[in-house]
Parts: C-alpha cells; structure tokens; sequence
C-alpha cells in the first residue's frame, strides 16, 4: 500500500521524465534546423563545406580583397556556437582540415598551353637587368629550393619568413640558412617578406606608438644582418587610410636602417581604386622616395567573392593601373609588375549568386579538359574564355596564356619598369617555369 507522500514523489518524477524528454526533443529539432540553415539538406551542408574546403589551399596562397571593415572578427554562426557549446564533432570542419592538407603536387604532364604562358620571361630577363621576383609563401627549405629550381629564371626570391605577431612589435623570423646558401651559390637574391598577417588594427597599434615601430624597424634590420638576407619586401595589407602617413614613416625608418647593410627595400601597393587618385592607405610617391622599389600587385581585378565575376587581370585594367601609379609620382625604374599565377573559377547559380574557386596555373587547363570546355580569346582583354554547364548554373573562366603574359611584359619594357613580381611560385611548376622564361626572351626580342 503507497503512502499519500510516495505516490507524490511518484507523480512529480514522471512529470519530470516528462519534461525531460520534451526538451531533448526540441533540442534535436534545433540543432537539425541549425545544421541546416543556410541549406536545404543533409547533403546541401556536406556539398557547401566540401566545396569550401577544395578553394582552401590555394586561397591560403592567393589570398584576398576582402578587407576588414571593422577592426572585430566575423561572429560564429549559429551552428558553429551551439556545435562548440555542446562539444559536437566537425563544428568547424574547415578550420580542422584546412591545415591537413597537403602540398600540392608537382604537375607531372603540363599541357603545352601551361608550358608557353611562361615561355615569354627568360629572354626578356636574360637580356636585361630587369628584376624577376618570385614570392614563396612560408613552406619546407627543401620545398623552397624545388621551387627555386621549378623557376631558375627567377632572380629574387622573397619567402613569407617575417611576420608581425603582437602590438608589442613582436617578430617572428622563419629564415632558413639552406633556403639563403641555395639561393647566393645560384646567384639568386632574397628579399624575405615580412607581412602583417593582412591585421588592420595590429597594424595600427604598432605604427602610432614611435617605441613600438623603432623595436620593429630593429628586429627587422637585425633579421637582415643575422641571416645574411639582400633585402626586404613589405607587405602590409588592409592597412587603415589614417595610418598613411605613419606607415610612410616607417618606411623611411626602415630604409634608413638597411642603406647602411645594403640591402635592398620593396613596397607592396595595390592599384588605386580611383584613378589618379592617391588619398588611400599608400601614399605611393612618399613610398617610392623611401625604399628602393614599389611593387603592384596588379591582379584581383575581380577577387574570389566579387558579385560581379570578370578577369583576375585583364590587359587593358593592368596597364591602366601601371598609368595610375606612374601619374601619382612613382619613377617607372622602382616599379615592379605582379603577375597572378592563378585565376577564378565563377560558378554562375540560376538564383543569381556567384560562387567562385581559385584555380593555379597549371591546373586550368586540366579542369578545362575534364569538362570538355572550349575556349575563345578575348582580344580587347587580352584574356581567353571559356565557359560550360554545370549543376544549378554554369561555370564561366578567364584566364591568362602567353599572349596574355607577352603584352604585359611588352607593357613594362615600355614603360620602363624595373621587372615582374610573381604571386606565387607555390603556384607554379617546372613547366610553368621554364614557359616563363622563354616568354621573356621572346618579349625582348
């Protein structure tokens, strides 16, 4: 026989087993609909990670234009809140296998199109004193010197070995003595970039307080001094327009620093975005009087992410950003070119979003082939086009050939620019390189 009590306690745990089970419940449905959200489907969510992961190793290499706008990082969406909250597995499947990823291989049989893009530099660069710098993001000494060898025409290399790390004016130097021996016995320069890992407020930081900057400008002459380097290429991006006169400064108190090792200082700068006008974060004349070379970085005509798809450096915006920078005051000997070594794949969706992926040189014409795609060239860009169906739209391309490669450097032994900059030998190849060459010697020729 139950007691009035007991069979209270008995009523109140159902109740509240009731109540549980009622909660996991709508628990389930919110983290179902969080999955979702955003999509339309268990295997919608799967397609869109999957997709982003495949633009992740070259993105990290080609990097990208969209800048900060607010000096606070983008808030974790819903499902990436609630997954780290609950300790669920894959909260941020990118972020997880983005750094897993492997190196991209050597391309074993490069079309004949890949092997001529580059086949216009190495007469160009034997003929002259022009400058042929080959950037190298961070990566293995034996894989930097690969890359050295990939592209022997290439005489400035400049691996990411610096980097700002604090507002405290830390310094984190990756310099790799083999990488400095390899290159000086090939007759090869290094200018090690040092950037601000693209930091807009870090940036800031550093460049207002006159202690900080002068302990930056320190470490960075004693990296030179210490590793033997030839120079420095800086490349300080998203920085803040009310900072340009004190990046200036530094720039000047930099170069103060190394005339007396000499070693040499380049600028990264990228096109202005009104033409003629120089009112943004680089003063480009005030530059140019402080440092030994300017380089424009004059590709992400159209970036990854730009609602409106296009080339990633067509002919006709090129030489209009090289007018631009010589106008705002830049001597055309200081100026070197950038030259992409990568394109945007578009991915034109029938609801009218676009998608894009970033594709390196050697890989387009692959992709082209797979898909059996063809192309046509665009004489007025100076560019070939291609484009073919794909699921929910279709996949449009403009990408560069030797054509493409020949104009630009007919445009900077015109202009009477001191050479090229290539972003980025990690996006090149043996073939790719050695096409490159012979794309400078026919230019000179």
């Amino acid at each position: 026989m139950h007691t009035p009590n007991r069979a209270i306690r008995t009523e109140a745990i159902r109740w509240l087993c009731t109540i549980a089970a009622v909660v996991l419940l709508a628990a389930a449905c919110v983290c179902s609909t969080m999955l979702l959200y955003g999509g339309g489907s268990w295997a919608t969510a799967a397609e869109l990670e999957a997709s982003h992961l495949a633009g992740v190793e070259v993105r990290e290499l080609v990097g990208t234009t969209a800048y900060l706008r607010s000096d606070t990082p983008d808030a974790p969406t819903l499902w990436q809140a609630a997954a780290r909250v609950l300790h669920l597995p894959l909260a941020d499947p990118v972020q997880m296998l983005g750094a897993q990823l492997p190196q991209p291989a050597q391309s074993r049989s490069p079309s004949p199109n890949q092997a001529s893009l580059l086949a216009p530099i190495d007469a160009w660069e034997s003929g002259t004193d022009h400058i042929v710098l080959g950037w190298i993001p961070y990566n293995t000494a034996s894989r930097t010197i690969q890359m050295m060898k990939d592209n022997p025409d290439v005489n400035v290399i400049s691996p990411g070995w610096l980097t700002l790390t604090s507002a405290k004016g830390d310094l984190r130097n990756r310099a790799q003595n083999t990488v400095v021996q390899y290159a000086h016995d090939h007759h090869t320069s290094v200018w090690a970039m040092f950037d601000n890992q693209f930091d807009a407020a870090l940036t800031h930081a550093v460049l207002a307080d006159d202690s900080v900057r002068r302990r930056v400008v320190q470490q960075v002459a004693a990296a030179v001094r210490q590793d033997g380097l030839d120079g420095v290429n800086v490349d300080f991006e998203n920085v803040r327009t009310d900072d340009r006169d004190r990046f200036t400064q530094f720039i000047q108190e930099l170069h103060a620093a190394l005339t007396p090792m000499h070693a040499v200082l380049s600028v990264d700068v990228t096109p202005d975005i009104a033409f003629l006008r120089d009112d943004a974060a680089f003063f480009h004349a005030g530059l140019a009087a402080s440092c030994d070379y300017v380089v424009l970085m004059a590709y992400d005509e159209h970036w990854g992410g730009d609602p409106d798809p296009g080339p990633v450096a067509d002919v006709p915006w090129v030489t209009q950003a090289v007018d631009d920078l010589l106008g705002t005051g830049v001597p055309a000997g200081k100026i070197l070119l950038g030259l992409p070594f990568y394109t945007e794949f578009w991915h034109r969706h029938r609801d009218g979003t676009v998608t894009s992926t970033p594709v390196a040189t050697p890989n387009i014409q692959p992709a082209l082939q797979r898909q059996h795609a063809k192309s046509t060239w665009d004489d007025a860009l100076g560019v070939a086009y291609a484009r073919y169906p794909a699921d929910d739209g279709y996949v449009e391309v403009w990408y560069e050939t030797d054509e493409t490669m020949q104009r630009k450097l007919a445009l900077v032994s015109d202009r009477g620019l001191a050479g090229v900059a290539i972003w980025s030998l990690a996006l090149s190849d043996q073939q790719t390189g050695s096409g490159l060459a012979e794309a400078l010697r026919q230019a000179l020729s």
